[in-house]
């Protein structure tokens, strides 16, 4: 059975709430990677290879360090399949937007694997390990409608997340030392404060187009959330499955939709 589609009809109501051009977005972006370096730069050479957490931390982090790389990999798939089949050209640039940025944060987790000694021949196994984002992500490289991409990735996934989750990350690792880690989560904030900001206005766009809209939008949100509740099996990451569910709801119920039933 085909899969639902939706469209937007007036699309004078979704604009880019950054209001960016590509003027400004490269001037931003040139900000944004000066200030990543200069933190980056301060990190000593001991800590940025990775001699200064224990070998317990890097066994553990192994999981975080592979969640976060791969979601980045799958964003510069699914995000060029959204900007390439977009419906409308505000929609393609912001996607377009996006598409840089995930490139360029793929680049920075991909450092932190290589320079913790990590075997690439590791890297996959452990993102197709039980309790990973593993089945979320590969569901969106299945799809192919722009629209129904990033409804789930940057309004679900990305809006769940939030810019707290990063400070968390960054704190987190700070704390044991993989400061490399930190300085990324910290780099990244901005840019997925945007992609949630532009997927929330879609969001609303295609509710405001057709109050009808929102039984698909809520089908879309127990589709992704269900996949991302394999995070939290087997418990060990309840606290935080929790704390995930809590921040995409502060957005998400304000806008008609209902809390998933698992």
């Amino acid at each position: 059975m085909a899969r639902k589609r939706l469209v937007l009809k007036n699309t004078a109501l979704f604009s880019d709430p950054a209001n960016l051009s590509w003027e400004r977005y490269v001037v931003m972006q040139a900000r944004e990677r000066e200030r990543y370096l200069a933190e980056r730069a301060t990190i000593p050479d001991d800590a940025l290879n990775y001699k200064t957490v224990s070998p317990r931390y890097l066994h553990q982090a192994v999981d975080q360090f592979a969640n976060n790389y791969y979601s980045e990999l799958s964003a510069t798939h699914y995000v060029a399949t959204a900007a390439a089949n977009a419906p409308f050209d505000e929609l393609k640039k912001s996607a377009l937007f996006q598409l840089a940025d995930e490139q360029r944060h793929l680049e920075m987790d991909r450092e932190v694997f290589e320079r913790a000694g990590i075997p690439e021949r590791d890297w996959l196994a452990a993102w197709e390990s039980p309790g990973t984002t593993c089945r979320f992500f590969r569901h969106l490289l299945e799809l192919e409608d722009s629209i129904e991409i990033l409804v789930k990735g940057n309004f679900v996934a990305e809006g769940a997340a939030g810019p707290g989750t990063f400070t968390v990350l960054a704190d987190g690792a700070e704390a044991r030392g993989d400061v490399l880690s930190a300085v990324n989560h910290r780099a990244r904030i901005r840019d997925e404060t945007r992609h949630i900001s532009y997927g929330r206005a879609l969001v609303k766009a295609l509710i405001e187009d057709d109050p009808a809209n929102l039984d698909t939008i809520q089908a879309w949100q127990d589709e992704s959330l269900r996949l991302f509740a394999e995070v939290a099996r087997g418990g060990e990451r309840q606290a935080w499955w929790e704390g995930f569910l809590a921040s995409y709801y502060k957005i998400a119920v304000p806008m008609g939709l209902r809390p998933t039933v698992f």
